[in-house]
């Protein structure tokens, strides 16, 4: 019961969208990385800080602008 396979006829191409795809240099910094890179990073904020920013945007507790300075 077991044949030989058969092979295909013809030449397999890529489409022509594809091949522009693949001869494109891969950018090493898209927009979207750049502008990540101009926000400002507040490592001390909290899981759920950031959630509540996320929520409640400026008129959250977890804002940084609405915290209160801490004294010593």
């Amino acid at each position: 019961m077991s044949r030989e396979l058969q092979p295909w006829g013809g030449e397999v191409q890529l489409p022509r969208w594809v091949r522009r795809l693949l001869r494109r240099p891969i950018p090493t910094d898209t927009p979207e990385r750049i502008h990540e890179g101009r926000q400002p990073h507040y490592p001390d904020l909290t899981v759920l800080e950031n959630a509540d920013r996320a929520i409640f945007g400026a008129w959250s507790e977890g804002h940084p602008g609405n915290k209160q300075p801490h004294r010593r």
